[in-house]
């Protein structure tokens, strides 16, 4: 059985046209869907990028503070994004260009770069053949997949650009030529800007990297890769010190930032170096979980891809060598930071999912896993039957990723797609029922509402409810759309009302099990 696997692993036309075809699949989640998502992180990324396509500022004058979903926060009365601000500068640059139709497609594109990245790493550490199978294995891989079908996330990007510095890094240590470093630093700078929280494991891994290769390599041109580095970084200095007020800060917790003094500075680096703190049994449950269990297709050739190598040691390369030490560091950072927090971005936190952080969190050390599985693959072809027991591994690989990501009854893109069109027509028949000045309690429910209604997430405190009180006084409606309570319990919310002068109404009830009410002052 041939498999004619040298034409198209010889020839760049055929790794490309799996590339292009894998962008497809890819941006063929956003097809028909409206401007709604399914987690806050997209809404707000989505929201800003959309600003900047229309030339915008990225923020927004607020008042009251409380008026803000997740994922945002207020600044100086200013609504601001409460992540990176890689996606939305960056993405939204390119709708300006492209328009804004362009943006769903901006991720879906990107991955182009990290599976040629890829590609040409494996080739350039080991062969055409192990380039190719490693090129499909990354297309298939699970959560590289669904993470650049969900546009808005930052961590697709994030990836595509970490596997051209690690290729570029590559490059620059068997070539010694200044412009291999160059990209190097310009795409980990570039990377960062999308998740400056990877900074610590990434910065020491480009110089242990670099460490190692002091002899054979010019070390003047580790200043290139540095300088590199700044200039991918330095719109996000700039976009960070005009709108949180500090060159450098990190994302969901942008009261954390280097820069204001030394002692302040000090004190945080424990706290960003271990944001979750070491909490060994979480480690435990998330490696069970989402290291062999949820892509078991994955762990299974990957770890049998590491033990095939650590047989082999002897024949690997140096390069290779080190290349597989620091991606086992890399994992052993990730796991153990990102670990280390029980994730609940389910309503069921019981659920495991390939929608929970621990998925995104780990690209990078579940796409270089792929190295040694490729690399087995590539060399069992040669053995009797081994075309076609590679290419039943590879279907059956690809078959259950096309399961767990399309079809997965919980959190798949097909069921994705229902809730999102399932949000807009809520949305729609809510906004129907609300005029402009209204604002939404809205809890969880927030990303069904905002921006077309200004949301409140939660209220916690008395503080909260007087502001409630206050909008009400200014011609601001506000309403609640809640889980629908029972007549009794609607009763007992209203008593506590009282005591902040306040009461809550029905408007209309049945959206699957919510309502929607609005809040009343009472009459003395």
């Amino acid at each position: 059985m041939d498999l004619k696997l040298n034409h198209w692993s010889g020839s760049l036309t055929g790794p490309v046209i799996l590339a292009v075809l894998a962008v497809v699949l890819y941006a063929a989640f956003n097809f028909g869907l409206p401007q709604r998502y399914n987690s806050p992180d997209e809404a707000a990324n989505a929201f800003f990028a959309r600003r900047l396509s229309r030339g915008q500022s990225l923020t927004v004058p607020i008042t009251p503070a409380l008026l803000h979903p997740r994922s945002t926060v207020v600044v100086n009365n200013n609504l601001v994004p409460a992540s990176f601000l890689g996606l939305p500068l960056i993405a939204g640059t390119l709708g300006w260009i492209f328009t804004i139709n362009f943006l769903p497609y901006v991720t879906p594109l990107a991955a182009l770069i990290g599976l040629l990245a890829f590609y040409f790493l494996l080739k350039e550490l080991v062969d055409d053949r192990t380039a190719l199978i490693g090129l499909v294995l990354l297309i298939f891989l699970p959560s590289f997949w669904y993470y650049h079908s969900r546009s808005f996330f930052h961590n697709g990007l994030f990836v595509d650009l970490f596997l051209l510095a690690v290729y570029a890094s590559v490059r620059a240590v068997k070539t010694n030529q200044p412009r291999w470093f160059w990209l190097t630093g310009l795409a980990a700078g570039l990377a960062l800007s999308f998740r400056t929280a990877e900074i610590f494991w990434l910065l020491a891994a480009g110089l242990i990297w670099f460490g190692w290769f002091r002899r054979e390599i010019n070390l003047k041109y580790v200043w290139y890769a540095l300088a590199g580095g700044l200039i991918g970084l330095l719109p996000i200095f700039i976009g960070n010190y005009f709108i949180y007020g500090y060159p450098v800060s990190f994302g969901y917790a942008p009261e954390i930032a280097l820069g204001r003094d030394l002692y302040q500075t000090a004190s945080l680096l424990g706290q960003l170096i271990l944001p979750f703190g070491f909490h060994p049994r979480v480690i435990l449950n998330t490696i069970i979980n989402y290291v062999i269990l949820l892509n078991w297709w994955w762990f299974a050739p990957a770890a049998a891809g590491a033990v095939y190598l650590i047989y082999y040691w002897r024949t690997v390369p140096r390069l290779g060598k080190r290349l597989l030490i620091l991606s086992l560091l890399m994992a052993v950072w990730l796991i153990v930071v990102y670990g280390s927090w029980w994730f609940n971005d389910n309503p069921d936190p019981t659920a495991v999912t390939l929608g929970t952080s621990y998925n995104r969190y780990f690209l990078p050390f579940y796409i270089l896993a792929l190295l040694p599985a490729a690399v087995m693959l590539a060399r069992g072809l040669a053995r009797q039957w081994g075309q076609l027991g590679v290419l039943t591994i590879v279907a059956l690989y690809a078959a259950l990723s096309v399961n767990l990501v399309w079809l997965d009854p919980i959190e798949g893109l097909g069921v994705i797609r229902q809730n999102i069109k399932r949000f807009e027509t809520t949305s729609r028949e809510v906004r129907a029922l609300t005029p402009a000045p209204a604002v939404i309690v809205a809890g969880r429910t927030d990303k069904f509402f905002w921006p077309e209604r200004a949301v409140i997430y939660e209220l916690k405190t008395d503080n909260n409810f007087a502001t409630v009180a206050d909008l009400i006084k200014d011609h601001r409606p506000v309403y609640n759309f809640h889980a629908t309570w029972r007549p009794l319990d609607l009763a007992a919310e209203n008593v506590w009302l009282a005591r902040h002068n306040l009461q809550l109404l029905p408007v209309q009830y049945g959206w699957q099990d919510f309502s929607l009410y609005q809040y009343k002052l009472r009459m003395n």
